[in-house]
């Protein structure tokens, strides 16, 4: 089995980095911050986490979030384990999945998402799953581990995200097994609750009611869409991370089959986020198209582009 594969692996490293996808959201950081927990505390293992780009500090209530890094050196350790992404190009570290280097002696991919990238190792990839949190609370239950508060917290966390608080389509009867087995298990539902959904910043208020009042909708394609400029992050004061969510609230429109988000970086990309409620749309295959991915009804992509603003119309060039 490879779950049992990869805590044979794990077991026997010296020295384990853990690494989650550029501009990690909370499935991203509570299923690294579960995986540390587990490797140190259960195990006795030594392990670093790393990840680029902006980490959301409204998640700093999950145990151990100060621990982790914006960089490492490879040399430190033999195995590394990606969680929540297919390959070390969404990492942000390396511009390739296929690294022109002998390392790591072993490498470890935990995920939910489809994906073609060549990333070698040992792969655990599950698209039935919520979220690779979800993922996790399977991996332990194989491995015969005790849930404690702070691993439930971690995973509870990743799995409320990523369902939209079980409101989303890949919300499944395994989703609220493992809910239910976390909260018994001692999860902080206050302090998730608090920290997902009650705690919004100026910034993001500010930044969402710049995008809303841009939001057009085309009544024949039935599509809701709107952008936000690198000038209005920072007129707002706001990150990329900030925007999440906002996607999600554009498709519940009436009438809305689905929702573009367009936000510009300041590295010269444009990134778009793309969000349905309708069993009969596939924005993933959108994503693709444009060199992106994600799942059937949420799905992104980036381009090496900027965005242009003629009156009242914008276009990506």
């Amino acid at each position: 089995m490879t779950g049992m594969k990869i805590k044979q692996i794990l077991i026997e490293s010296k020295k384990i980095l853990l690494v989650a996808h550029h501009n990690p959201d909370a499935d991203a950081l509570g299923s690294m911050l579960g995986m540390y927990e587990i490797l140190v505390h259960h195990w006795g293992l030594s392990v670093e986490m790393a990840v680029d780009g902006v980490i959301p500090s409204n998640l700093s209530y999950l145990p151990y979030f100060f621990l982790i890094q914006d960089g490492f050196r490879p040399e430190r350790f033999d195995t590394v384990v990606l969680l929540d992404c297919g390959g070390w190009s969404r990492t942000n570290f390396f511009e390739t999945d296929e690294l022109n280097i002998d390392w790591p002696n072993n490498l470890i991919v935990i995920d939910h998402h489809a994906t073609s990238a060549g990333t070698p190792g040992v792969h655990y990839i599950d698209t039935s799953a919520s979220s690779t949190s979800e993922i996790l609370w399977k991996l332990i239950k194989t491995w015969g581990l005790q849930f404690n508060s702070k691993l439930a917290t971690c995973l509870l966390t990743g799995i409320m995200f990523d369902t939209g608080s079980f409101q989303h389509s890949n919300t499944g009867i395994e989703t609220f097994q493992a809910a239910a087995e976390l909260l018994a298990s001692g999860a902080d539902f206050s302090g998730i609750r608090g920290g997902l959904y009650v705690k919004k910043s100026q910034a993001l208020l500010k930044l969402w009611g710049t995008a809303l009042k841009k939001m057009k909708y085309d009544h024949k394609r039935k599509l809701a869409t709107s952008y936000v400029s690198v000038q209005d992050f920072k007129r707002c004061n706001a990150t990329a991370t900030d925007l999440e969510g906002l996607t999600n609230l554009m498709s519940t429109i009436p009438d809305v089959k689905f929702a573009l988000l367009l936000s510009e970086g300041e590295n010269g990309v444009v990134k778009g986020s793309l969000r349905t409620e309708q069993n009969n749309i596939n924005v993933k295959n959108l994503a693709e198209a444009m060199g992106g991915g994600g799942h059937i009804k949420a799905a992104g992509f980036t381009l090496p582009a900027r965005i242009e603003v003629q009156g009242g119309a914008w276009r990506v060039v």
